[in-house]
């Protein structure tokens, strides 16, 4: 059972780590880059799911994954389909309107990023293994869901 003490801070700190990190690695102006606006981090009211905190929180295991040399397994491939379908998502219900160029150039910004965190202790990180632990098709099923509904792509209310 999970002690719902430990789970808040953790979810409080990977919802700053990662909107941090979408801040930090964006210039505040430019056409060819993403940048995130007040609406992206505005709350998800359809019910549906955080769109781009699921997105961003596959794109950082799956950063740390490749940053660590794990050996990939069937979750891996299924968040790599689970980030596709979300890119998907993005480019045609985000009023930021980012194509797929600007998409790639944050997904690599991003691994970059996780790339400089990596150390021994911080590859044998529990967390990222309860990630990609995770039943593949249950990964699938549920971005399914998320995706469901065609709306603003949104961080909050991040895990």
């Amino acid at each position: 059972m999970r002690n719902p003490a430990n789970a808040a801070p953790k979810r409080l700190e990977l919802a700053l780590v990662v909107a941090f990190a979408m801040a930090s690695i964006m210039p505040a102006a430019s056409q060819d880059r993403m940048v995130l606006g007040p609406r992206q981090f505005e709350r998800d009211t359809s019910g549906a799911g955080a769109v781009l905190c699921l997105w961003s929180v596959y794109l950082s295991v799956q950063a740390q994954t490749a940053a660590c040399a794990l050996p990939r397994r069937p979750a891996d491939d299924a968040m790599d389909q689970a980030i596709n379908a979300m890119d998907d998502f993005i480019i045609a219900n985000s009023s930021l309107h980012p194509t797929k160029a600007m998409l790639e150039a944050f997904k690599r910004d991003v691994a970059a990023s996780e790339a400089k965190d990596v150390g021994p202790q911080f590859c044998k990180r529990q967390d990222l293994e309860r990630f990609r632990s995770v039943n593949p098709e249950r990964i699938l099923a549920n971005v399914k869901a998320v995706l469901a509904v065609p709306r603003e792509p949104v961080m909050n209310p991040c895990l």
